[in-house]
């Protein structure tokens, strides 16, 4: 049985491993190094959602040298990694879960979040999409780059997902976790679900703008 692990216990275990996975198995370095393409050129303020070592500010800071940026990860040993990695930028970092950090109204150009919304429920991601959604200015974006399910890939989607959710809570009852702490555990959405929750929190327009040949996709939804 797949032992379910406290979400930051998790991350902070796999630190030092993290950059080498998900640059040659999760997305790969294309799905960090593209985010920055698609920034407006007005971008001068960015919230990154779950920023673990920073792999995608690597290009962002290329194009925008003097952005500021503040990010958010429940793991303190990968916000080490990137105050290392990026020493002299213009970041602000807070160790503190996305799900509960205030972000502000009317802050940002520009919000983030990359391979870490897979792990929780259709009501989570609404309520956190209404909060990114006002946080952003009047003509800011949210990127979101992901591991979705889509149809040409998975065959009927809709039932992985369920599927997907449904083992969570059937190991979550098996454990008898009865808490309500974040555990690592993949549910990936459907694409179309994906942009169905960011509609719903009051984004005007989401396109997928690129994924590659397995299960990693970007959304750009305009507020």
């Amino acid at each position: 049985m797949e032992l379910l692990e406290e979400m930051s216990a998790f991350f902070n275990e796999r630190s030092l491993d993290y950059n080498k996975v998900h640059l040659e198995h999760v997305g790969g370095i294309e799905s960090k190094n593209i985010i920055a393409s698609f920034l407006p050129d007005y971008t001068r303020t960015i919230i990154d959602f779950g920023i673990g070592t920073g792999l995608e500010l690597e290009e962002i800071f290329k194009r925008f040298p003097n952005v500021e940026v503040t990010g958010l990860d429940i793991a303190d040993n990968m916000l080490k990694i990137l105050r290392e990695t990026y020493r002299g930028k213009n970041i602000t970092l807070h160790c503190e879960s996305y799900l509960d950090y205030d972000f502000g109204i009317d802050l940002y150009d520009a919000a983030l979040s990359v391979m870490t919304l897979h792990h929780y429920s259709h009501d989570v991601k609404i309520e956190l999409y209404r909060r990114i959604y006002n946080c952003l200015k009047t003509d800011g974006l949210y990127i979101e780059n992901d591991y979705m399910l889509s149809e040409e890939k998975n065959g009927n989607a809709q039932e992985l997902e369920e599927f997907y959710f449904s083992e969570y809570e059937r190991l979550k009852s098996e454990q008898g976790i009865i808490d309500d702490n974040e555990y690592h555990y993949d549910t990936p959405c459907t694409v179309s679900n994906q942009i169905k929750m960011l509609l719903a929190a009051g984004f005007k327009d989401v396109k997928e703008v690129w994924r590659n040949n397995g299960n990693s996709v970007m959304l750009v939804a305009n507020k």
